[in-house]
């Protein structure tokens, strides 16, 4: 079962991305939901639009109805004292940048590191 952070992230999307995520924990181990990275521009701008700005997030290749961590991830690290909507579009910008470098690289899945306490980020 993913984890309370990522359900409650889930949560927060509209039908149609929610219904595109994958529970990595029932075939990887891994406690996260995944998205087509088709869809992960548009599950970023819904997270970042209710008021969640993600940490991060890994790449996963899905081969043969399988999925395995790719070993590439994305991270924007928090700026003390940084306004939010300045910390908004530099994470837009850094995860845009990651999708776009693989937007042709086969099919790939997204995940989204989110803080536990939702409400914090």
């Amino acid at each position: 079962m993913a984890s309370e952070a990522q359900a409650n992230m889930l949560s927060l999307l509209p039908p149609d991305l929610a219904g595109l995520a994958f529970d990595l924990s029932t075939v990887a181990g891994s406690k996260e939901y995944c998205f087509p990275l088709a869809a992960a521009p548009a599950v970023l701008k819904s997270l970042l639009t209710n008021g969640v700005t993600p940490l991060g997030g890994d790449l996963w290749d899905f081969k043969d109805g399988e999925y395995y961590p790719s070993g590439e991830n994305w991270y924007a690290e928090a700026v003390e004292g940084e306004p939010g909507e300045f910390r908004e579009a530099r994470v837009e910008a850094t995860a845009g940048r990651f999708f776009a470098r693989y937007a042709t690289a086969g099919d790939k899945r997204v995940t989204f590191v989110v803080r536990s306490n939702l409400a914090a980020s």
